[in-house]
């Protein structure tokens, strides 16, 4: 990873208070709803985010959400701890994000896109992982906010984005004007937040999962996948679903399973 990239990550302000404290209460084998609302709603920001989140089509839930409670109640305290940690880094870390030819909306809607698609896939691989994989998705793309900074700092933002434009693979892109991929920034990101260490390696290993380590290798894929697939520049479109399904063949994976699940989130994307 080049020097100027390595500064950039050194000097990123802490986690926010509120992932330090959810991080906390879940170490406590007694932590239950009241507890994990109470620290969610020192957060307004991250309230009213998870709110217009949760009452967004993309969940289609029947009844408005109104509340933390209320929200944990119907999807689980884990569920909303990770949706809470997603949020209060985005909202950290807001930028511009032009370089990509995208807003921070789109990334969000993206990474809960991988997010989905990654826990469904990992529950026809390995159902006991499909917990952990959940927020590893949720993540997996925030190097790209450090990435379209430093691009736009050195003035590379217009050719970079005229290289995605021109159809160019998003990963040899980055490697070229910067040394390093998303996935390569985002583990270091989260390594620099001291996240455990097997988190970071899933999410490095993401660019080359048939070479990762075995035990770590099936949560690999599913990321790689779930970035193939539902991308930011084409996510759900017939090229990415195509390049999906050519790299699930060669992972060994099902290719009707792959297909079933990529034209369920191409209805829901479009929907």
């Amino acid at each position: 990873m080049n020097s100027r990239l390595v500064e950039r990550i050194s000097s990123l302000p802490p986690l926010p208070q509120t992932v330090v404290e959810i991080e906390r209460a879940f170490a406590d084998p007694d932590v239950n709803v009241k507890m994990v609302a109470s620290i969610v709603e020192k957060d307004p920001m991250v309230v009213a985010d998870l709110l217009k989140l949760l009452n967004s089509a993309f969940y289609g839930l029947r009844k408005e959400i109104t509340s933390v409670e209320q929200a944990i109640s119907l999807l689980g305290m884990k569920s909303v701890k990770d949706l809470v940690i997603n949020l209060s880094v985005r909202n950290m870390l807001r930028t511009n994000l032009s370089p990509y030819g995208i807003s921070s909306e789109t990334l969000a809607k993206v990474s809960q896109f991988q997010s989905i698609f990654s826990q469904e896939w990992m529950r026809k691989i390995d159902p006991k992982k499909s917990e952990r994989i959940r927020l590893l998705a949720l993540l997996q793309e925030i190097g790209k906010i450090v990435i379209a900074d430093e691009l736009l700092r050195e003035g590379e933002d217009a050719t970079f984005k005229a290289e995605l434009d021109a159809g160019w693979d998003i990963r040899e892109i980055e490697r070229n004007y910067i040394g390093s991929t998303t996935a390569e920034v985002s583990a270091a990101m989260l390594q620099h937040w001291e996240f455990d260490s097997m988190t970071c390696d899933i999410i490095r290993w993401s660019d080359i999962p048939n070479q990762a380590e075995r035990d770590v290798r099936e949560d690999a894929w599913a990321l790689r996948l779930a970035a193939e697939a539902i991308n930011v520049r084409a996510p759900l479109d017939d090229k990415s679903r195509k390049r999906a399904l050519n790299l699930a063949i060669k992972g060994g994976f099902e290719e009707e399973s792959l297909g079933e699940l990529l034209d369920d989130m191409a209805n829901r994307w479009n929907s």
